[in-house]
């Protein structure tokens, strides 16, 4: 039989055609069309500058040690060179600048770090004198009012010890006070809360870029501090501008008193405390939390209406709308607009990200380029972190953010196709067409960013709603046509005092707007509850979005790809087997149905938090009280895959529990009195290691615990000790920083 030769002819792999092709040649011709393909996109690779940049601050936070700032600099220092030496390839100068972003992003993430480095508290100080200046005072009608303190002193404390900034609960709601006023009470104070279980949101973290180092509740009445040092000059400047807010309150409150008038408030300067909790869980569930917060929505129906009346007047005289840009006029006047209505919402974080991007918008206007396009969406992201690199991780950038680059995609891809057909089609028919996109606009609007949220908010609250299209396609004329458009009105109108008539309006439009919302959120199914999402999971969706976005050519399919992969990833994996709290006093264990405590169990917010990462919606309320837990006054045992949990909530029961149990959980230190059991989690280590997670693996017992997952950082060097009030410390419902907001 001849001898076959392949060296010759074929494909120049030295293979014929129609051959079995070698690995390594299919693997190095993906390569080349993704290359090709990167190529083809150059003009688009600068927005993934922000993508980079998140990239280093993502790196920053994953790390489970502080990093020394020469680190950061040395980081940095190596990208720049790299820039430096392949400054003459196309190719190396973006991969370096992809690098050199990276780096930044690290970087900035260390400085803002040290920039906010403010003491906290390391242990519970009960009963402390607490003196300083109001910077905020909330009434809230579901909960107790809260004040924030910028702290003149605490107790004996000295200096060094002593925040910058505490929040403090008030019981009743019988006091008044003013921001700015420096004040005295005693309080009972603790560090701020940790993480309810390993990997769990960290309030802490929060805290420290807030500057907030202590958390507690008043035990004493609040009382003037007469020979209190000038306020600071921030304190001052901020007093004054609450005040403008409660007076615009007052008189929102004046003229449509009530619920309305509650949410009214809401909608105008930011202040949501006195909205009822049914109202606000009712407006989530139907998909509409998103209107409560104060974000781009209102920031662009704001400063789009006063752009497009602007215009309007101006164009009504003709001497000069044709002598000058009034177009230019109307931008900055909405540019103005939009500043006021910062200031006057309170300049949250979520209102300040939406009046960047909306600010990019007007300044693009001004310099006569394209308002709406990714690159803006891109500078406008890149400044955001920039200024504020841990909104990273807020539920609020990345929600608004996915929502916007999903809607500017869209627009990006019709705009193209619309420019492309339009000679191709008749006049009238174009017409039809734009009819039937002011009709489905809203849906398609939408859809998408609904879509595009859906991902973040299941990794944050667990939620995935159905009906949100229904009710935002419902909600959506009347806050743009009749909500929004009023609450202007009314603010023009109130130095005049005719606020009265178009709050009115206003009302009525919210209470059409509050029983939609109530009757979708009615609806069989309306919320899923869904459990906890993996980090790398959300990361895989969210780059596979950005990839499908960012990119126009074919090469976008690749995102749907890797959201794919995501989206594989999502099903939980290995649940904790028993879950014990930071105080020691409730544990779960897993049964066959989710998980289990013991009767009695008081309704606190770790075990909310635990259901809701288990995809349980029970309300913590309404636990059995019958459990496969066997309870006496001395403590609880259960038994998980073959291993027997023992509670003890009395000394009493140590010798026993000790000696029968594998898992021995107690709210006091056992010491020396308990050797038999393979694990022992008491008050000596959960002051040291916080809440712990336990996976039974066969004959082995795996743990996980808050302390392992925090890692030696900033904000994780104090001591462990169950705060008081850590509900309305962590919660992000309660939390105007924590909704989510488009």
């Amino acid at each position: 039989m001849p001898e076959t030769s392949y060296s010759e002819g074929g494909d120049g792999d030295g293979w014929p055609p129609g051959a079995y092709k070698r690995p390594q040649g299919l693997l190095l011709r993906l390569a080349r069309t993704l290359t090709d393909a990167l190529e083809a996109e150059s003009d688009r690779w600068i927005l993934w500058l922000p993508v980079f940049f998140a990239g280093g601050i993502a790196l920053y936070f994953a790390l489970p040690t502080e990093p020394q700032a020469r680190l950061a600099v040395a980081f940095i220092l190596g990208t720049l060179g790299i820039l430096l030496f392949v400054r003459g390839s196309h190719d190396g100068i973006a991969l370096a600048v992809a690098l050199l972003a990276l780096s930044l992003g690290f970087g900035t993430a260390k400085l803002r770090t040290e920039l906010v480095r403010a003491p906290v508290l390391q242990d519970e100080l009960r009963h402390v004198s607490v003196e300083g200046y109001v910077e905020a005072f909330e009434r809230r009608s579901d909960a107790r009012d809260r004040l924030t303190l910028r702290v003149l002193s605490i107790g004996s404390l000295i200096p060094a010890e002593t925040p910058k900034r505490v929040r403090v609960s008030i019981a009743g709601k019988n006091t008044t006070v003013f921001p700015g006023e420096a004040i005295s009470l005693r309080a009972t104070l603790n560090p701020p809360p940790e993480p309810v279980a390993p990997g769990d949101f960290d309030f802490g973290r929060r805290a420290w870029f807030q500057q907030l180092g202590g958390i507690g509740y008043a035990t004493g009445r609040v009382s003037h501090l007469d020979g209190a040092p000038t306020p600071p000059t921030g304190v001052r400047l901020w007093a004054g501008i609450d005040r403008l807010r409660n007076a615009v309150g007052a008189r929102v409150r004046a003229a449509l008193p009530g619920e309305d008038g509650a949410i009214a408030v809401a909608l105008i300067t930011g202040e949501r405390g006195g909205i009822p909790k049914r109202v606000t869980e009712a407006m989530r569930d139907a998909g509409l939390a998103h209107v409560l917060a104060i974000s781009g929505l209102h920031m662009v129906i704001m400063a789009g209406s006063v752009f497009w009346l602007v215009r309007a007047l101006l164009a009504s005289v003709p001497a000069l709308a044709l002598r000058y840009p009034i177009k230019k006029w109307a931008a900055a006047a909405a540019l103005l607009a939009a500043t006021f209505y910062l200031v006057l919402s309170g300049a949250a974080v979520p209102t300040v990200r939406a009046y960047l991007m909306m600010g990019v918008v007007m300044i693009a206007i001004l310099l006569d380029r394209p308002a709406i396009t990714m690159r803006n969406v891109a500078i406008a992201a890149l400044a955001i972190l920039a200024f504020a690199p841990e909104s990273l991780f807020d539920p609020s950038f990345q929600m608004s953010f996915a929502a916007v680059i999903g809607l500017v995609a869209a627009y990006e891809a019709l705009s193209a196709r619309e420019r492309t057909s339009a000679a191709e089609t008749s006049a009238l028919w174009r017409r039809l067409r734009w009819t039937g996109a002011l009709v489905l606009g809203a849906g398609l609007t939408t859809l998408i960013a609904g879509t595009a949220v859906a991902p973040f908010a299941v990794y944050h609250f667990h939620r995935m709603t159905h009906f949100g299209i229904a009710a935002n396609m419902i909600v959506a004329p009347l806050i743009s046509l009749l909500i929004m458009p009023m609450a202007l009105l009314s603010l023009i109108a109130m130095p005049f005092g005719l606020e009265a008539w178009p709050l009115q309006v206003m009302g009525y439009g919210i209470e059409l707007m509050v029983g939609a919302a109530a009757w979708v959120a009615s609806w069989p199914g309306a919320v899923t509850i869904l459990p906890d999402l993996s980090g790398w999971s959300l990361a895989l969706i969210a780059f596979g979005g950005l990839w499908l976005c960012l990119w126009r050519t074919r090469l976008r399919a690749l995102g749907l790809v890797i959201a794919a992969l995501g989206l594989a990833l999502a099903p939980p994996g290995n649940r904790p087997d028993v879950l014990i709290e930071r105080d020691g006093r409730t544990a779960a264990i897993r049964g066959a149905d989710g998980l289990i405590f013991p009767s009695a169990t008081a309704a606190s917010y770790s075990v909310e938090k635990w259901l809701l990462a288990d995809g349980d919606g029970t309300d913590p309320k309404g636990l059995p009280q019958t459990t496969p837990f066997r309870c006496d006054p001395l403590g609880c045992v259960g038994k998980v895959k073959g291993k027997t949990v023992a509670l003890i909530r009395e000394t009493g029961a140590i010798a026993e529990d000790c000696r029968k149990a594998d898992i021995v959980v107690a709210p006091f230190k056992l010491g020396r009195a308990c050797k038999a059991p393979r694990i022992i989690v008491d008050r000596a280590a959960l002051s040291t290691q916080g809440a712990h997670a336990l996976y039974i693996e066969g004959l082995s017992i795996r743990t996980e615990t808050v302390a392992e997952h925090r890692g030696t950082r900033p904000w994780s060097a104090h001591a462990v000790t169950p705060a008081t009030d850590q509900r309305e410390a962590s919660d992000p419902q309660t939390n105007p920083e924590g909704q989510g907001t488009q």
